[in-house]
Formats: structure tokens, C-alpha cells, sequence
């Protein structure tokens, strides 16, 4: 981790080797027969069971190079342009996505964690406000900020 000027935290993913395939954190612990999480962050996938983590916000892109069934989990961020973007094209693509319901304060799952939230209640909101096709379409109309 390193900080920047505005006390952020960034982090330096570092590739050992050639290959062009992009880095997925966490792929030695996945149990590709259930349901598999795709969060941004690798530290939000350490709190989450059967977790990867793509490193940037770019899930769907991601989500190409894991075989099973995966459900996409965005940052908490209806005012961030990019997210929001990238959301709707998940949706467009028939992805399974994530639509935080608005009672959730924190951004991404780290963030939840130090509000209080546990492990186990955040894998529980996941698993209720995960939707595909028209379904999610209506529910990120209602997310969305912007």
C-alpha cells in the first residue's frame, strides 16, 4: 500500500512473469462448482467466502477469464460515472450484478466491515439484491445517482 497526498490508500499489483492475462487475486482458494464472487478490491475478497478480485473496477472484463458461476460486485459508488458505466454494460452483457441497496453506507466491502457490518451479513445483502437481465436494469435505474 502506498499513500498518496490525500491519505488514500493505492496499491502496486506487480505481474512476475510475461503472460497479457489479466491478474485475478485469489484464484488458488475458489471452488469453481459454487457460486463465485467478483469483488474490485483484493482486500474486500479476504472477507468474503468463495472470493476473487479483479484489482480494478473493470469486473466484467474480468469475469471472462473465470470459468463457473459468477456474480459481479461493484463499489458502492451510484455518483461514480465509471462505475456506474461499467454496471450497465455488466447488465447489457447478462451479468449477474450487485444492486446495493441504499441503506449501505460503505463503499466497498472493506469499508462495510469497519462500520460494522460482518462477513456473514454482507455475503447475506449479496445474496438478496443479486439480479440479472430486467430485473437489474430497473433496480440500477433506482441505484444510479447521476
Amino acid at each position: 500500500a502506498l499513500e498518496t497526498s490525500d491519505q488514500s490508500l493505492r496499491y502496486v499489483t506487480v505481474r512476475t512473469n510475461d503472460s497479457q492475462k489479466k491478474l485475478i487475486y485469489g484464484v488458488d482458494r475458489i471452488k469453481s462448482s459454487e457460486k463465485i464472487l467478483l469483488v474490485e478490491g483484493p482486500i474486500d475478497s479476504l472477507f468474503l467466502n468463495n472470493c476473487l478480485a479483479s484489482g480494478d473496477a473493470n469486473l466484467a472484463l474480468t469475469a471472462k477469464d473465470i470459468s463457473g458461476d459468477v456474480t459481479l460486485v461493484f463499489d458502492n459508488e451510484p455518483r461514480n460515472k465509471e462505475i456506474v458505466k461499467m454496471i450497465r454494460s455488466a447488465i447489457d452483457t447478462n451479468h449477474n450484478v450487485v444492486i446495493w441497496p441504499n441503506t449501505i453506507t460503505g463503499k466497498d466491502i472493506n469499508e462495510m466491515i469497519l462500520n460494522g457490518s460482518s462477513p456473514g451479513e454482507i455475503e447475506d445483502i449479496i445474496s438478496r439484491n443479486t439480479f440479472k437481465g430486467i430485473e437489474a436494469q430497473l433496480k440500477f435505474n433506482m441505484w444510479k445517482k447521476l
